[in-house]
Protein backbone atom coordinates (compact mmCIF):
# COMPACT_ATOMS: atom_id res chain seq x y z
CA UNK A 1 0.00 0.00 0.00
CA UNK A 2 2.65 2.56 0.82
CA UNK A 3 4.74 1.56 -1.76
CA UNK A 4 2.61 2.42 -4.79
CA UNK A 5 0.62 5.30 -2.67
CA UNK A 6 4.71 7.18 -3.66
CA UNK A 7 4.83 5.66 -6.97
CA UNK A 8 1.43 7.45 -7.85
CA UNK A 9 1.92 10.22 -5.76
CA UNK A 10 5.46 10.67 -7.82
CA UNK A 11 3.81 10.54 -11.19
CA UNK A 12 1.05 12.65 -10.16
CA UNK A 13 3.49 15.59 -8.87
CA UNK A 14 5.43 14.81 -11.94
CA UNK A 15 2.56 15.33 -14.19
CA UNK A 16 1.19 18.35 -13.01
CA UNK A 17 0.77 21.77 -14.67
CA UNK A 18 4.13 23.76 -14.86
CA UNK A 19 2.57 27.53 -14.97
CA UNK A 20 1.78 29.79 -11.79
CA UNK A 21 -1.51 30.80 -11.16
CA UNK A 22 -1.64 34.55 -10.65
CA UNK A 23 -0.93 35.45 -7.50
CA UNK A 24 -4.48 37.77 -5.88
CA UNK A 25 -3.84 39.99 -3.15
CA UNK A 26 -5.43 38.99 0.61
CA UNK A 27 -9.34 40.27 0.65
CA UNK A 28 -9.97 43.26 2.43
CA UNK A 29 -6.93 44.34 3.12
CA UNK A 30 -6.48 47.30 5.69
CA UNK A 31 -5.13 50.40 5.27
CA UNK A 32 -0.94 50.69 6.54
CA UNK A 33 0.01 53.82 8.43
CA UNK A 34 2.83 55.24 6.56
CA UNK A 35 6.44 54.12 7.46
CA UNK A 36 9.15 56.19 5.23
CA UNK A 37 12.58 53.89 5.27
CA UNK A 38 15.86 55.22 4.86
CA UNK A 39 18.77 53.02 3.14
CA UNK A 40 22.19 53.64 3.90
CA UNK A 41 24.26 52.53 1.29
CA UNK A 42 27.51 52.08 2.93
CA UNK A 43 29.10 49.89 -0.22
CA UNK A 44 29.64 53.67 -1.56
CA UNK A 45 31.85 54.42 1.41
CA UNK A 46 33.39 51.21 1.60
CA UNK A 47 34.62 51.40 -2.20
CA UNK A 48 35.73 54.98 -1.57
CA UNK A 49 38.06 54.04 0.97
CA UNK A 50 41.51 55.00 0.20
CA UNK A 51 43.29 52.77 2.48
CA UNK A 52 43.02 50.52 5.63
CA UNK A 53 43.10 52.81 7.73
CA UNK A 54 39.70 54.39 6.01
CA UNK A 55 38.11 51.21 6.34
CA UNK A 56 39.16 50.75 9.69
CA UNK A 57 37.11 53.60 10.49
CA UNK A 58 34.31 52.70 8.18
CA UNK A 59 33.95 49.27 10.36
CA UNK A 60 34.58 50.96 13.65
CA UNK A 61 31.65 53.37 13.05
CA UNK A 62 29.13 50.53 12.16
CA UNK A 63 29.36 48.00 14.86
CA UNK A 64 26.36 45.75 14.22
CA UNK A 65 27.81 45.62 10.48
CA UNK A 66 31.56 44.76 11.91
CA UNK A 67 29.99 41.69 14.13
CA UNK A 68 27.63 40.74 12.89
CA UNK A 69 27.99 40.80 9.39
CA UNK A 70 31.18 40.84 8.61
CA UNK A 71 31.90 38.53 11.19
CA UNK A 72 34.83 40.33 13.00
CA UNK A 73 35.59 37.89 15.85
CA UNK A 74 36.69 35.46 13.09
CA UNK A 75 39.70 37.78 12.81
CA UNK A 76 42.21 38.21 15.14
CA UNK A 77 42.30 41.88 15.06
CA UNK A 78 39.57 44.82 13.34
CA UNK A 79 42.71 45.75 12.04
CA UNK A 80 43.41 42.87 10.09
CA UNK A 81 39.85 42.97 8.95
CA UNK A 82 40.16 46.22 7.67
CA UNK A 83 43.32 45.53 5.88
CA UNK A 84 41.36 42.32 4.35
CA UNK A 85 38.36 44.38 3.02
CA UNK A 86 40.55 46.64 1.83
CA UNK A 87 42.36 44.08 -0.31
CA UNK A 88 39.28 42.73 -1.11
CA UNK A 89 37.89 46.04 -2.51
CA UNK A 90 40.55 46.63 -4.71
CA UNK A 91 40.31 43.26 -6.37
CA UNK A 92 38.97 43.89 -9.71
CA UNK A 93 36.68 41.15 -9.50
CA UNK A 94 35.43 42.67 -6.56
CA UNK A 95 34.86 45.94 -8.22
CA UNK A 96 32.66 44.00 -10.81
CA UNK A 97 30.33 43.40 -8.37
CA UNK A 98 30.60 46.68 -7.21
CA UNK A 99 29.61 48.19 -10.53
CA UNK A 100 26.73 45.39 -11.34
CA UNK A 101 25.23 46.26 -7.78
CA UNK A 102 25.47 50.49 -8.51
CA UNK A 103 23.61 49.09 -12.19
CA UNK A 104 21.10 45.91 -10.85
CA UNK A 105 19.63 48.23 -7.94
CA UNK A 106 20.02 52.00 -9.02
CA UNK A 107 19.00 54.34 -6.28
CA UNK A 108 17.08 51.47 -4.64
CA UNK A 109 14.08 52.85 -5.27
CA UNK A 110 11.74 50.21 -6.64
CA UNK A 111 13.08 48.55 -2.88
CA UNK A 112 12.63 51.58 -0.95
CA UNK A 113 9.15 51.23 -1.78
CA UNK A 114 8.83 47.42 -0.75
CA UNK A 115 9.82 47.76 2.79
CA UNK A 116 7.98 51.33 2.97
CA UNK A 117 4.74 49.46 2.37
CA UNK A 118 5.54 46.13 4.11
CA UNK A 119 7.26 48.16 7.43
CA UNK A 120 3.90 50.25 7.01
CA UNK A 121 1.91 47.11 6.93
CA UNK A 122 3.38 46.49 10.38
CA UNK A 123 3.22 49.52 11.65
CA UNK A 124 -0.84 48.81 10.99
CA UNK A 125 -0.98 45.28 13.17
CA UNK A 126 1.86 46.48 15.58
CA UNK A 127 1.35 50.31 16.42
CA UNK A 128 4.55 50.06 19.16
CA UNK A 129 6.98 49.28 15.92
CA UNK A 130 9.75 51.35 14.77
CA UNK A 131 11.49 50.93 11.34
CA UNK A 132 14.75 49.39 11.70
CA UNK A 133 17.65 51.14 10.35
CA UNK A 134 18.69 49.65 6.53
CA UNK A 135 22.14 49.21 5.56
CA UNK A 136 23.35 47.63 2.29
CA UNK A 137 26.83 46.44 1.40
CA UNK A 138 28.85 44.73 -1.07
CA UNK A 139 32.22 42.29 0.21
CA UNK A 140 32.72 40.21 -2.79
CA UNK A 141 30.54 37.01 -1.08
CA UNK A 142 33.25 37.96 1.91
CA UNK A 143 30.32 38.22 4.43
CA UNK A 144 26.75 36.93 4.99
CA UNK A 145 24.22 37.82 2.64
CA UNK A 146 21.54 39.30 5.19
CA UNK A 147 21.35 40.34 8.83
CA UNK A 148 18.45 41.17 10.47
CA UNK A 149 17.68 42.07 13.74
CA UNK A 150 15.20 44.12 15.18
CA UNK A 151 16.72 47.61 14.83
CA UNK A 152 18.58 47.03 12.34
CA UNK A 153 18.97 45.28 9.19
CA UNK A 154 22.14 44.45 6.56
CA UNK A 155 21.97 43.39 3.16
CA UNK A 156 24.42 42.25 1.00
CA UNK A 157 23.98 43.35 -2.60
CA UNK A 158 26.28 41.16 -3.92
CA UNK A 159 24.42 38.29 -3.38
CA UNK A 160 21.17 39.59 -4.96
CA UNK A 161 22.15 40.10 -8.41
CA UNK A 162 20.55 37.51 -9.93
CA UNK A 163 20.68 34.87 -12.84
CA UNK A 164 22.50 37.33 -15.04
CA UNK A 165 25.23 38.57 -12.87
CA UNK A 166 28.76 37.53 -14.29
CA UNK A 167 29.64 36.42 -10.62
CA UNK A 168 27.55 34.63 -8.14
CA UNK A 169 27.91 33.25 -4.95
CA UNK A 170 30.38 29.56 -5.21
CA UNK A 171 28.89 26.72 -3.92
CA UNK A 172 25.26 27.52 -3.37
CA UNK A 173 23.07 24.62 -4.86
CA UNK A 174 21.09 25.06 -8.09
CA UNK A 175 17.81 24.94 -6.32
CA UNK A 176 18.71 27.69 -3.55
CA UNK A 177 20.38 30.30 -5.52
CA UNK A 178 17.82 30.44 -7.78
CA UNK A 179 16.28 32.72 -4.90
CA UNK A 180 19.52 34.82 -4.39
CA UNK A 181 17.84 37.81 -6.91
CA UNK A 182 16.30 41.29 -6.05
CA UNK A 183 12.94 40.13 -6.19
CA UNK A 184 13.66 37.67 -3.20
CA UNK A 185 14.93 40.41 -0.69
CA UNK A 186 11.76 42.12 1.37
CA UNK A 187 10.56 38.70 1.71
CA UNK A 188 13.30 37.12 2.38
CA UNK A 189 13.75 39.56 5.58
CA UNK A 190 9.95 39.76 6.77
CA UNK A 191 9.96 35.84 6.93
CA UNK A 192 13.57 36.46 9.07
CA UNK A 193 12.00 39.42 10.93
CA UNK A 194 8.52 37.66 11.97
CA UNK A 195 10.45 36.17 14.80
CA UNK A 196 9.69 39.42 16.57
CA UNK A 197 6.27 38.60 16.89
CA UNK A 198 5.47 34.91 16.65
CA UNK A 199 4.99 33.27 19.93
CA UNK A 200 5.60 29.37 20.13
CA UNK A 201 6.07 26.66 22.90
CA UNK A 202 10.02 25.75 23.02
CA UNK A 203 9.08 22.52 24.96
CA UNK A 204 6.78 20.96 22.02
CA UNK A 205 9.21 19.35 19.44
CA UNK A 206 6.88 17.56 17.58
CA UNK A 207 6.82 17.90 13.75
CA UNK A 208 3.02 19.60 13.74
CA UNK A 209 4.76 22.21 16.31
CA UNK A 210 7.34 23.30 13.91
CA UNK A 211 5.24 23.02 11.05
CA UNK A 212 2.58 25.48 12.70
CA UNK A 213 6.17 27.72 13.18
CA UNK A 214 6.56 27.95 9.62
CA UNK A 215 3.09 28.68 8.76
CA UNK A 216 2.96 31.41 10.91
CA UNK A 217 6.16 32.58 9.62
CA UNK A 218 4.71 32.58 5.98
CA UNK A 219 1.30 34.04 6.68
CA UNK A 220 2.87 37.02 8.66
CA UNK A 221 5.01 37.85 5.20
CA UNK A 222 2.43 37.59 3.33
CA UNK A 223 0.32 39.89 5.25
CA UNK A 224 2.76 42.61 5.15
CA UNK A 225 3.33 41.97 1.20
CA UNK A 226 -0.60 41.13 0.25
CA UNK A 227 0.31 41.67 -3.28
CA UNK A 228 3.29 39.62 -3.77
CA UNK A 229 3.12 36.15 -5.32
CA UNK A 230 3.30 32.94 -2.77
CA UNK A 231 5.76 31.91 -4.66
CA UNK A 232 8.31 34.66 -3.58
CA UNK A 233 7.83 34.39 0.33
CA UNK A 234 8.02 30.02 -0.01
CA UNK A 235 10.61 29.69 -2.36
CA UNK A 236 8.99 27.31 -4.88
CA UNK A 237 9.10 28.27 -8.21
CA UNK A 238 5.75 27.90 -10.51
CA UNK A 239 5.88 24.52 -10.87
CA UNK A 240 6.42 23.77 -8.01
CA UNK A 241 4.25 25.90 -6.51
CA UNK A 242 1.54 24.60 -8.70
CA UNK A 243 2.58 20.66 -7.86
CA UNK A 244 1.95 21.25 -4.28
CA UNK A 245 -1.06 23.31 -4.57
CA UNK A 246 -2.84 20.78 -7.11
CA UNK A 247 -1.42 17.78 -4.98
CA UNK A 248 -1.62 18.89 -1.40
CA UNK A 249 -4.35 15.67 -0.58
CA UNK A 250 -1.47 13.19 -1.28
CA UNK A 251 0.88 15.08 0.43
CA UNK A 252 -1.28 15.14 3.04
CA UNK A 253 -1.79 11.39 2.98
CA UNK A 254 1.87 10.60 3.37
CA UNK A 255 2.34 12.57 6.52
CA UNK A 256 -0.84 10.69 8.45
CA UNK A 257 0.32 7.34 6.46
CA UNK A 258 3.71 7.50 8.23
CA UNK A 259 2.58 9.00 11.39
CA UNK A 260 4.88 11.97 10.93
CA UNK A 261 2.83 14.81 12.97
CA UNK A 262 4.16 13.90 15.80
CA UNK A 263 7.10 12.97 15.02
CA UNK A 264 10.28 14.47 17.38
CA UNK A 265 13.03 12.96 15.69
CA UNK A 266 15.28 16.21 14.89
CA UNK A 267 16.64 14.09 11.72
CA UNK A 268 13.15 12.75 10.61
CA UNK A 269 11.95 16.62 10.63
CA UNK A 270 15.18 17.74 8.88
CA UNK A 271 13.91 15.39 5.92
CA UNK A 272 10.58 17.09 5.55
CA UNK A 273 11.17 21.08 7.08
CA UNK A 274 15.54 21.82 6.30
CA UNK A 275 16.60 22.50 2.72
CA UNK A 276 16.89 19.94 0.12
CA UNK A 277 16.34 19.55 -3.91
CA UNK A 278 13.21 17.13 -3.52
CA UNK A 279 12.12 15.23 -0.56
CA UNK A 280 12.51 11.43 -2.19
CA UNK A 281 10.90 10.05 0.66
CA UNK A 282 7.72 11.79 -1.51
CA UNK A 283 8.61 11.84 -5.00
CA UNK A 284 10.99 13.29 -7.36
CA UNK A 285 9.05 16.37 -7.92
CA UNK A 286 8.53 16.93 -4.19
CA UNK A 287 10.09 19.97 -3.37
CA UNK A 288 12.59 20.57 0.14
CA UNK A 289 10.23 21.92 2.80
CA UNK A 290 7.24 20.66 2.12
CA UNK A 291 6.20 20.51 5.95
CA UNK A 292 6.90 23.99 6.40
CA UNK A 293 4.27 24.91 3.20
CA UNK A 294 2.02 22.59 4.74
CA UNK A 295 2.37 24.79 8.09
CA UNK A 296 0.59 27.74 5.97
CA UNK A 297 -1.91 25.67 4.55
CA UNK A 298 -2.93 24.78 7.78
CA UNK A 299 -2.58 28.17 9.46
CA UNK A 300 -4.83 30.09 6.15
CA UNK A 301 -7.16 26.81 6.95
CA UNK A 302 -7.08 27.66 10.48
CA UNK A 303 -8.16 31.38 9.37
CA UNK A 304 -11.06 29.95 7.16
CA UNK A 305 -12.21 27.96 10.45
CA UNK A 306 -11.84 30.51 13.33
CA UNK A 307 -12.39 33.98 10.68
CA UNK A 308 -12.92 36.26 14.25
CA UNK A 309 -9.02 35.69 15.32
CA UNK A 310 -7.24 38.05 14.23
CA UNK A 311 -3.33 38.12 12.65
CA UNK A 312 -1.61 39.33 15.96
CA UNK A 313 -3.67 36.90 18.38
CA UNK A 314 -3.07 34.07 15.97
CA UNK A 315 0.42 35.25 16.05
CA UNK A 316 0.51 35.31 19.89
CA UNK A 317 -0.47 31.73 20.41
CA UNK A 318 2.08 29.48 21.29
CA UNK A 319 -0.08 26.45 21.25
CA UNK A 320 0.76 24.68 18.21
CA UNK A 321 -1.58 21.69 19.15
CA UNK A 322 -4.75 24.15 19.85
CA UNK A 323 -3.89 26.10 16.33
CA UNK A 324 -3.97 22.56 14.54
CA UNK A 325 -7.09 20.89 15.93
CA UNK A 326 -9.01 24.08 15.51
CA UNK A 327 -7.86 24.17 12.13
CA UNK A 328 -9.49 21.15 11.34
CA UNK A 329 -7.58 20.50 8.00
CA UNK A 330 -8.59 18.11 5.59
CA UNK A 331 -7.51 18.75 1.84
CA UNK A 332 -9.12 14.98 0.96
Amino acid sequence: MKYSFLIVLAGLLSLSSCSEKAADCLEAPVVPISVDVEIERLEDQLFAAESAGNVLDLINAHPIMKEEFLGAGQYPSDTILANELFKIIKNPYTDTLYMDAKNNFGNMQDLKEEFDQAFSYIKHYYPSFKAPKIQTMVTGFGSSEMYVAEEQIIIGLDFYLGPAAKYRPQGVPAYILKRYDKPYIVPAVLLLYADRFLKEDPADQTMVADMIYYGKKYLFTKNMMPCTPDSLIVWYDGSELANVEENKNLLWYHFLENELLYETSHILKQKYLDERPNIYEIGNKCPGRIGAWLGWDIIREYQNQNPSVSLTQLMANPDAKEIFNEAKYNPF
